[in-house]
């Protein structure tokens, strides 16, 4: 048969073989066969043959092309690994637990869903970053579109919410140093949090904003300890693990999940790293997206199906039976690196914020940073589960209300032509802005 019968036969779009049609190498390639995809003569010395042209091919080859092009273009990456490094720190450690006791697969859905929703408010965001003149952080786009209102109601739900995370931090940084150093020191970890409150603090005086490069440079190590923690854990898992759910626990992932994916003041940097080609905002923002939402699933795959029942708020010390201590070790040495990091970042903010916004004192301005914090923390409000995902119901709730808000006035009166623009109807925005609501207000009820 001919080589286009062979072709139409075994599915391929492919070029005929070499010896098919050896005419081929100095043929020509019909200019409206070309053109339509279709059928193209292609006229050899002495033969011709055909070849059937696969849209499908053509697309299929366009992607893979295009995303080989975009691993390789180190502003896209440098812009994906901004949101990837805001989303992914102490959060990841939380999932586990809201995971096995909701039930896990209760638990993923909540991931595919609010990971969806994010992704989707992110990159509305994105449109309403690009629809405004100049480079602002959250609280400035807030009080262009809505008004003084705005920014203060933004600027008290990002204090709030920093207080919550600084609290975590130190919840979970007395459990990691515990699990470190108990083999060497009888230490109580109330009294590491305490000290690591106390010593990672003096660096906000510093104004160490150096720190936030490293937070970049521990995606790396992340995926890495996961990998490890997974290929060990993977032969103890439990299948059983995953059965079953706690109606009554539903709603647990929630605000948890919220948390972990909590990272919008990185979409202005993504600006700044992207100028000139803010086009690649779009794909940076799916694919940091994309990115967290794995890198939590296997992590929660893997220590839900080890410990089951007995997973730790803090995910790690709920391995020791089944994994090992150099295992639980590696994993809290980088919760450590991680909460240092994060600790120091969003401390020095807060700082920055009473001393230079509002031009207090540095002792008075660190003092304001430090002391809420660690009171909430000697006080008895030292469940981890609990302030996260408080923080990501009602923070990260009220931000992502007030973000689409003012998206939806920019929609209607642009200051610029913004380079990306989200399809999507108005309605479908105020949906989201009533879940998010929804949230906030069964987050506060139900305490």
């Amino acid at each position: 048969g001919s080589v286009r019968d062979e072709a139409l036969r075994t599915g391929s779009a492919e070029k005929p073989s070499e010896s098919g049609c050896r005419g081929e190498r100095e043929g020509r390639v019909s200019r409206a066969g070309a053109a339509s995809g279709s059928e193209g003569d292609v006229s050899g010395r002495g033969r011709s043959c055909h070849i059937h042209f696969s849209p499908f091919t053509r697309e299929r080859t366009g992607y893979n092309t295009r995303m080989r092009e975009l691993l390789r273009d180190r502003r896209f990456l440098h812009a994906t690994a901004v949101l990837v490094g805001t989303m992914v720190g102490v959060g990841i450690y939380g999932i586990p637990f809201a995971f096995a006791k909701a039930g896990f697969w209760v638990g993923a859905l909540w991931l595919l869903a609010l990971g969806g929703v994010m992704a989707l408010s992110y990159l509305l965001f994105a449109e309403l970053v690009l629809s405004t003149q100049g480079i602002h952080q959250v609280s400035g786009y807030a009080n262009i579109w809505l008004g003084a209102w705005g920014r203060r109601l933004m600027t008290a739900a990002n204090v709030l919410g920093i207080y919550g995370a600084l609290l975590a931090y130190l919840i979970v940084a007395g459990e990691f140093l515990h699990n470190i150093l108990s083999q060497f020191f009888g230490v109580d970890p109330q009294l590491y949090s305490i000290l690591f409150a106390l010593g990672w603090s003096l660096l906000w005086l510093a104004r160490a904003r150096t720190m936030a490069g490293i937070e970049l440079a521990l995606i790396g190590v992340y995926t890495g300890v996961i990998g490890i923690i997974a290929a060990v854990g993977i032969p103890h898992i439990d299948p059983q693990h995953f059965l079953g759910w706690t109606p009554e626990l539903w709603y647990l992932p929630y605000g948890v999940v919220l948390f972990a994916l909590a990272g919008m003041t990185a979409v202005p940097i993504q600006r700044q790293l992207l100028v000139g080609r803010e086009r690649l905002m779009r794909p940076a923002i799916i694919t940091a997206t994309v990115v967290a939402a794995v890198l939590y699933l296997l992590f929660a795959l893997v220590v839900v199906g080890v410990s089951g029942d007995v997973t730790s708020p803090e995910a790690l010390a709920g391995l020791f039976g089944f994994m090992g201590t150099p295992i639980i070790i590696l994993g809290s040495i980088l919760g450590v690196l991680t909460i240092s990091t994060s600790y120091v970042v969003l401390g020095t903010a807060l700082y920055e914020t009473f001393h230079i916004d509002y031009r207090v004192s540095p002792l008075v301005a660190w003092l304001t940073t430090l002391i809420p914090p660690v009171l909430l923390f000697i006080s008895g409000l030292r469940n981890f589960i609990d302030v996260i995902g408080l923080v990501g119901a009602v923070s990260v709730g009220i931000q992502g209300v007030l973000i689409l808000g003012a998206y939806l006035r920019a929609r209607r009166m642009r200051l610029r032509a913004p380079e990306i623009e989200v399809r999507i109807p108005s309605w479908a925005v105020w949906v989201i802005m009533l879940i998010l609501t929804a949230g906030v207000l069964y987050e506060l009820l139900q305490r």
